[in-house]
């Protein structure tokens, strides 16, 4: 983390750890933050995100959480929401004592990828009016925000670039037939994030992570709430389980890693000049 920024980011990293043996045989479904490959797991994700999308202007921190397993999650997706709920308390108790402890009355913006973002979907929830005064911004990346989380006072829907205090969600697939229902199925919610709008306007862009250089154009589905994504031809990696072809899941942060940090930056500007 930097230290001494005037705006934090809070990170709640995705599913990095899969199905595992305890001494006395049983198969384990949430990693055990005392077991170092869970821990160096986590961290490794949290390295890399605040490499790649946390402005210079920003403090990061970012929970380790005994979080739910691949395989709990998603070999069979009727645990997916209980074992995410349970995962998320230790989310939400990190996230009090960030605030009491940490934080010292700093804006912040939250963002959270997968697993991640259904703990900030419920982080949201529970806002205090004095904690939503505070947030520049909530990032839900690679899950939804349905009908009935927009009944809650502090989701707030993002119509632009630069707005604040809204939540930003997003889901890439190819196709809409590519999406995975656990995940973005029944999403209220959705964004372009190359040109931050909400209707059909297409935004072609160079990706150019990791050694890749493709041109790609994404363009929001207005009826599915989706960002489909045209032109990519390098190796997606597939979720486990119940990926589907076309799906870019896995690539949801790499994908925009530019235009994350560069709209992190612009909300908390854009917080600043009101």
């Amino acid at each position: 983390m930097q230290d001494g920024a005037e705006t934090d980011i809070f990170y709640v990293c995705s599913t990095e750890t899969s199905d595992w043996i305890n001494a006395q045989g049983d198969t384990m479904h949430f990693a055990d933050m005392n077991r170092p490959e869970h821990l160096e797991a986590l961290y490794s994700e949290m390295r890399g995100v605040d490499s790649l999308i946390c402005p210079e202007s920003c403090n990061f921190y970012a929970p380790y959480y005994n979080q739910a397993t691949i395989e709990g999650l998603l070999r069979d997706t009727i645990f997916f929401r209980p074992r995410c709920a349970k995962a998320t308390k230790e989310v939400k108790r990190a996230f009090a004592y960030y605030m009491r402890y940490f934080n010292h009355g700093r804006r912040f913006v939250l963002v959270g990828y997968s697993q991640g973002a259904y703990a900030v979907v419920e982080l949201l929830k529970g806002l205090t009016a004095e904690q939503a005064e505070r947030m520049v911004a909530a990032y839900v990346i690679g899950y939804k925000v349905t009908k009935e989380d927009l009944s809650y006072p502090f989701i707030r829907t993002a119509k632009g670039a630069c707005d604040t205090g809204v939540t930003i969600c997003y889901n890439s697939v190819a196709s809409v037939e590519a999406a995975i229902p656990v995940l973005s199925g029944s999403t209220a919610v959705g964004i372009n994030p190359v040109n931050w709008q909400t209707d059909a306007t297409h935004a072609t862009y160079l990706y150019d992570f990791a050694g890749a250089c493709d041109t790609l154009t994404a363009t929001l589905d207005t009826l599915t709430h989706l960002t489909l994504i045209s032109g990519y031809n390098g190796v997606c990696p597939q979720v486990p389980f119940c990926g589907r072809e076309g799906n870019y899941h896995c690539l949801e942060i790499p994908l925009y890693y530019r235009f994350l940090k560069e709209n992190i930056a612009l909300r908390i500007a854009s917080e600043n000049s009101l």
